[in-house]
């Protein structure tokens, strides 16, 4: 099973909406696929048309069993684990509960048996949240905003990532995304540009995720953008796209693939 953070430094750079739209590519994909949410705001729960319940909260405070707060979905193959019902004044509580990996670890060793891959989105920031959710993972995707600002927080999880590499963990830096790219916008092209000058091949990832209308739509609607419809907009297949991309880089292959070329004729 592999575990994948969703970190970043900034906020509002879309890394719930990644979140959430890469667990259901993935899933529909053939993946068995558990988003987890452990944003003490609940950016994920947020999308859910019902009660969170303990969620994430309730397995690290209470070890609630895992069949009471895991929940399916109308993907067969995705499973959530919302943040759950937290009081503003236990957040610090939750936070330093996480910090040192150990419940990630419980959670990842709890459910190997049932997943091929667990997402977990966190908070913006480099917080105790999600520096443990980091040390318990395999591999971390960032979502670069494409914006002036954005470019700035890249040094800072480098070096993030390199602190926890030191300290004995085999997490890694599996790609940078561009995220709400607008391309005839000049200064979000501009970013766009520079980084892929910057950055190498195997470091940002050539899907981006534009600024579409659909998100926001999806958001209100509370559901990922590719269950927005039956006819899903154009913008859904970005993270299918995405999804492929990864696989390889997250081991996520299946034994009988073969890429070779496939015949025409049977």
């Amino acid at each position: 099973m592999i575990t994948l953070a969703i970190a970043s430094q900034k906020g509002g750079v879309g890394k719930t909406t990644l979140a959430l739209n890469l667990s259901l590519a993935l899933a529909e994909r053939g993946w068995r696929t558990l988003l987890v949410d452990t944003d003490p705001q609940g950016g994920v729960g947020l999308s859910l048309q019902r009660p969170a319940g303990q969620g994430l909260v309730g397995y690290v405070a209470e070890r609630t069993a895992l069949e009471l707060i895991l929940l399916a979905t109308r993907v067969p193959q995705l499973t959530l684990l919302p943040v759950g019902k937290m009081a503003i004044e236990d957040t610090h509580a939750f936070g330093d509960r996480l910090w040192d990996g150990h419940e990630i670890r419980r959670l990842v060793a709890d459910t190997k048996q049932r997943f091929d891959v667990i997402v977990l989105d966190t908070p913006s920031g480099f917080g105790g949240i999600t520096m443990g959710v980091m040390r318990a993972s395999d591999a971390v995707i960032s979502p670069l905003q494409a914006e002036p600002i954005a470019m700035r927080s890249v040094p800072q999880l480098l070096e993030v990532i390199g602190a926890l590499r030191l300290a004995g963990s085999t997490v890694r830096l599996i790609g940078l995304v561009l995220s709400m790219l607008q391309l005839r916008n000049a200064d979000s092209l501009a970013v766009a540009q520079e980084a892929w000058s910057e950055f190498p091949s195997d470091l940002l990832l050539q899907t981006t995720v534009p600024r579409d209308a659909a998100f926001l739509a999806a958001s209100h609607l509370g559901v990922p953008v590719g269950l927005l419809s039956r006819r899903p907009p154009p913008v859904a297949a970005t993270f299918h796209q995405l999804a492929q991309e990864l696989e390889p880089r997250l081991g996520l292959v299946r034994g009988e693939e073969n890429d070779g070329p496939i015949p025409l004729l049977a």
